[in-house]
């Protein structure tokens, strides 16, 4: 597989990822402040899960970036984090699925990608 592809596929699940794993804690906390405001002490918690899915995401991005540094010209990751990443999730992956379902998703999908990152890296 081109290398190219690999970069472009992993970096964009990886950055939706964690971008959908970002509007989950944004909506706890949003529901959170709308508790405390109807009155209510219940908080409502951000699960694990949807964290550590985040994280995971952002090292795949790391580990994408890290990739397109030793194959490509220095300004083509740094244009792809600045620009097609985001514009990617925001255009394509954010509409495909909801953010509890897309954190999880798009996050094994990054890290499916970085098989054949690691295997490049091997040889």
């Amino acid at each position: 597989m081109e290398p190219i592809y690999i970069f472009t596929l992993t970096g964009a699940f990886a950055m939706g990822a964690a971008l959908s794993a970002r509007q989950v804690s944004h909506d706890v906390i949003k529901q959170n402040q709308q508790n405390l405001t109807d009155g209510n002490e219940q908080t409502v918690a951000v699960p694990g899960l949807y964290l550590a899915a985040g994280n995971f995401a952002v090292i795949a991005l790391i580990a994408s970036l890290v990739y397109g540094g030793q194959m490509f010209a220095w300004w083509i990751p740094v244009s792809f984090l600045i620009v097609s990443f985001p514009a990617i999730y925001y255009i394509f992956l954010r509409r495909i699925l909801k953010p509890k379902v897309g954190t999880l998703v798009y996050t094994a999908l990054a890290l499916v990608g970085l098989i054949p990152m690691f295997q490049v890296w091997m040889a």
